[in-house]
């Protein structure tokens, strides 16, 4: 079983070589930021003794948003050559951790912390946001995001995305067979006093977003 692992380095960088127990690794991926790049390319050389393939992967830019972009980036890359992608969340610092979970989330990944040097596997979705937000509900969430996060009728969000009111209906609410946006959780459905519907994206919609972003030309390379 080919089993590719995506871990973050920070301050235990051992709890990487924790994860290895719980499950086989095949090759490794290792996120870090610049104040780790240290203990990343320890962790690195060390692989290299036991003949891992590592890919050392520097985080410039701001955690939450790069983490996001870089394993949906490596998901989409790597996914057909492996049986799993595995992500080890508990050898980061905390900001790159809860990005790691957050990626895994979105993802549908098997996600696994450290607690001292037992591997602890995490609850994981039975399928990735991915999979059931069609291209139709990532335009709304857009139209919503690019109007500062919400906006106060459908008929302003029709204008916004071009889709007719009963369509955009469909797509929060959801219908036979399809979750909406809202029971996803990715939108916020309110009445305003005038009657009027006000829809904001969720803090989990736009993790969505950013996982989903095509904008990829300032996106930390591998090294």
């Amino acid at each position: 079983m080919r089993v590719l692992q995506i871990a973050s380095v920070g301050e235990n960088p051992d709890a990487v070589f924790v994860g290895f127990r719980t499950f086989p690794v095949s090759k490794l991926v290792l996120l870090y930021t610049p104040e780790f790049e240290v203990a990343a390319r320890d962790v690195a050389r060390r692989c290299a003794g036991i003949k891992l393939p590592t890919d050392l992967i520097r985080i410039d830019k701001e955690p939450l948003v790069a983490c996001l972009q870089m394993v949906s980036a490596i998901v989409k890359e790597e996914r057909t050559r492996f049986d799993d992608v595995v992500v080890n969340t508990g050898a980061g610092p905390r900001m790159m951790t809860c990005s790691l979970l957050a990626a895994a989330f979105v993802n549908g990944l098997t996600s696994i912390d450290v607690m001292g040097d037992k591997p602890v596997p995490l609850p994981v979705l039975k399928f990735s946001y991915d999979e059931i937000v069609t291209e139709a509900k990532v335009r709304i969430l857009r139209a919503l995001e690019d109007a500062g996060g919400e906006v106060n009728s459908l008929g302003t969000l029709a204008e916004r995305t071009g889709l007719d009111k009963s369509l955009l209906s469909y797509h929060i609410r959801g219908g036979q067979g399809s979750r909406g946006l809202e029971s996803l959780g990715l939108i916020e459905v309110d009445r305003a006093i005038q009657g009027r519907l006000v829809l904001r994206v969720t803090p989990m919609g736009r993790i969505l977003l950013l996982a989903r972003t095509d904008e990829t030309s300032g996106a930390p390379g591998r090294r």
